[in-house]
Parts: structure tokens; C-alpha cells; sequence
């Protein structure tokens, strides 16, 4: 009886790690992009942790028409060009309504075109009256939940812009006084008029290249994929049923022999 448990055990091990995968769409915008190595490095990056997870990532430059195949959107353009029209913002307004997970970069005072268009959306949504900070932070301080699994306390970015609150949303960093911070999550239930979605947003680009502030910003790249994916209503890529059949299947074939 105990084998028994333990190949069922097993078995439900390997479907819920495969439920947890989803498919993923990252936006970079390589073809209008104004700093290439930044870009490729983010987009490098942050492919290789979600794989890392267990997700199938989709790259392309621009939005798509359709988003419905996506469980996760990782809007990672920062720069002007890449400022969100009203089409896209109800493109994006009709996927969290629909429960999907987005993330959103935004930058420092140099890409005000760009961050006006994510507070324009945010607003649009029910998530508050933000207004951006020109802080160029500097120490964060991480606030619980994105202080894990993977340990980090504090970030130091480079040059970020700062939400000078953070609506309905939480803090994701904020300075300790929490008067400023450069990134806020609105989890499922926060945005009033996408009540099912999850919008993600920091503004800042670099710490999400592999490059700054290590481990601290690695850690929080990690936690910002495993928060959006627990907010996604969605999962894909469960095992399929025979295959949950197979695995139950082999385990109690092996208990036959063991008991001859």
C-alpha cells in the first residue's frame, strides 16, 4: 500500500508541475526599439527564466490581435515609440477582463510617452489616480509577496522612474518610507473594472537583464513570474488524461510484480 501512495504521489507531482506551465507572449519590440543591447539582454533573460519554470514563450515586436492563446503578457517595450494607443489599451482592458496576467515596463523621466500610456491605462481600469515621480531610485526596499521564494529583501536600480502611489494596487518596491516606488502589482480582484485580471508594472528596464544589482534583481525577476503566474486563471498545459492514466497504470503494474 505504501509503494502505492508513493507512485500516486509521484504521479500527481508530474501533473501539478506541468499544470503550472502556461504559454507566454513577450513583447519587446526589437524592431523600434532605441537601445538594441537592452533589449535583446531583457528579452534573453526573461525568456530563460520562464522556461526555466516550465512556460512556452512566444517572442514578437508588437501587439497581437488576438491574445486569447496567452495566459501571461510580458510587455517589456519601454521606450516612446512603444507608448500604448487607445487600441491597444482596450486590446489589453479585454484580456484581464478576461482573467489574463500582464506585466507592463515602464522607464525613467527620458520615456514619459511611454509611462503616461501605462498610467492612462491603469486609470482606465479602475486601479487609481497614479501620477508618475521623477526619482531616479536608487535602494528599494521588496515588499512581501515578491520577497519570494527566491530571497530578496532590497533592489538597487539603476535609474527608474517612481508611481508616486500605488492605487489599489501593493507595492512591489517602494522607497521605506513608502512615499514613492517603482513597481505595483494589482492582483486578481484589485482592478475594478478588470476584476479577474492581474497587471503587473515596474519602471525600470534593467533589472530585468541579468546584469545589475545580482542576485537582487535576478530574485525578483524569479518572483515577479511565479506572482503573475499564481494570479493567471488559466493554466495550460496540463498532462494530458491518458497520460495520468499511463503513469497510475505503470505504478500499479509494479506493485503486481513486487507482490509475486
Amino acid at each position: 500500500m505504501q509503494f502505492l501512495k508513493s507512485v500516486i504521489c509521484a504521479g500527481s507531482l508530474l501533473v501539478s508541475s506541468a499544470a503550472m506551465a502556461g504559454p507566454i507572449l513577450i513583447i519587446n519590440g526589437a524592431n523600434q526599439t532605441t537601445e538594441v543591447d537592452t533589449t535583446s539582454a531583457l528579452t534573453d533573460n526573461l525568456k530563460a527564466l520562464h522556461e526555466a519554470v516550465g512556460n512556452t514563450v512566444t517572442i514578437v515586436n508588437d501587439l497581437l490581435g488576438d491574445l486569447s492563446a496567452y495566459s501571461q503578457i510580458w510587455d517589456v517595450r519601454f521606450f516612446n515609440a512603444a507608448a500604448l494607443d487607445s487600441s491597444e489599451q482596450n486590446a489589453y482592458s479585454d484580456y484581464l477582463v478576461n482573467g489574463g496576467g500582464l506585466f507592463l515596463m515602464g522607464e525613467n523621466h527620458y520615456f514619459m510617452e511611454r509611462n503616461n500610456s501605462v498610467l492612462s491605462l491603469i486609470a482606465s481600469l479602475g486601479g487609481g489616480d497614479l501620477g508618475f515621480n521623477s526619482c531616479s531610485d536608487g535602494t528599494q526596499v521588496v515588499h512581501a509577496p515578491f520577497t519570494g521564494p527566491n530571497d530578496v529583501s532590497e533592489v538597487n536600480y539603476a535609474m527608474s522612474g517612481c508611481f508616486n502611489n500605488k492605487g489599489s494596487g501593493q507595492w512591489i518596491t517602494s522607497r521605506a518610507d513608502g512615499s514613492v516606488g517603482s513597481g505595483i502589482a494589482f492582483a486578481a480582484g484589485s482592478l475594478a473594472n478588470a476584476m479577474a485580471g492581474a497587471l503587473t508594472t515596474i519602471l525600470d528596464v534593467n533589472f530585468m537583464m541579468n546584469d545589475f544589482d545580482l542576485p537582487n534583481s535576478q530574485q525578483l525577476t524569479k518572483n515577479l513570474i511565479a506572482f503573475v503566474g499564481e494570479q493567471t486563471e488559466n493554466p495550460s498545459s496540463p498532462v494530458p488524461a491518458p497520460a495520468s492514466v499511463l503513469i497510475l497504470a505503470t505504478g500499479l503494474a509494479a506493485l503486481r510484480l513486487r507482490r509475486r
